[in-house]
């Protein structure tokens, strides 16, 4: 029997990962880092200076091959081109983690629609760009792995008063993105999965701006709606971004796994 604890390395294989700078993708690449795992992480222009700084770090501790990209997530020639500048600096890709998104509070008739058509063209054109841009090179040498970093608002709702339609129909989106690219690469042994969080401490869905923006019940009303009555950290979700991106899941696809303290059970 294969090694337990190697089924999880990331020996040899080169990880893309978008949003690289974000409060959860930061850990996300670490953890792909000591797994040993090749990096090539994106971002966006006004975050490069944070992203050099992220990329010499994990070289720095983990003595990995690390490169960094800019590019818009939304604009198709950002993702076409640095797929292309990827393969031919690293030669294969055998990973994506697509976590670049952005969050907007409000309710229906507070987003205009530029602010819906935002959120989708980050959140769901942005996602579904990755997945065919970098996927194509996974389809073409029969294996890889993507993970969709969806949410727990994908869904359930949120209760008012904190309401956010649009971002929970985006991240809804993600979901049924990943089902559908899911059932079309599988023929080429390339997984696609999602993991969804539910409320955490900081990022998108900081308790803090819960309190800012509306009334503090909103924060006891939602911890009392989770059955651990507490948020979330970053540590408890890469454990499920590094099965899905590693040997140990080579018969998932499809899925989505929620990490919510058990929200959406009640």
């Amino acid at each position: 029997m294969v090694n337990v604890m190697d089924l999880f390395r990331l020996d040899g294989k080169v990880i893309v990962a978008t949003g690289a700078t974000g409060y959860l993708c930061s850990h996300f690449v670490e953890a792909v880092a000591q797994a040993g795992g090749s990096l090539a992480m994106i971002d966006i222009p006004s975050n490069v200076n944070k992203l050099k700084e992220l990329a010499q770090s994990l070289k720095n501790q983990y003595g990995i091959e690390v490169r960094y990209y800019m590019a818009d997530n939304s604009k198709e020639a950002d993702i076409q081109k640095v797929s292309e500048q990827i393969i031919q600096d690293f030669g294969h890709i055998d990973g994506l983690i697509n976590a670049a998104g952005v969050n907007q509070h409000g309710s229906i008739q507070d987003y205009t629609g530029e602010d819906y058509a935002r959120l989708m063209n980050i959140n769901i054109v942005g996602t579904f760009l990755c997945c065919k841009y970098f996927g194509q090179y996974m389809v073409k040498q029969k294996q890889g792995s993507i993970v969709n970093i969806a949410s727990f608002t994908g869904t359930i709702v949120n209760k008012p008063p904190f309401n956010m339609s649009g971002y929970c129909t985006s991240k809804g989106g993600v979901l049924h993105l990943t089902r559908s690219v899911a059932s079309e690469y599988g023929e080429y042994n390339v997984r696609v999965n999602s993991v969804s969080p539910g409320f955490l401490g900081k990022g998108m869905s900081n308790v803090k701006n819960f309190i800012k923006l509306n009334d503090p019940r909103v924060f006891e009303n939602s911890m009392n709606n989770t059955p651990m009555h507490r948020v979330g950290k970053p540590t408890e979700l890469i454990g499920a971004v590094l099965y899905l991106l590693s040997d140990a899941s080579t018969y998932t696809t499809g899925i989505d796994i929620m990490i919510d303290g058990g929200y959406h059970v009640w």
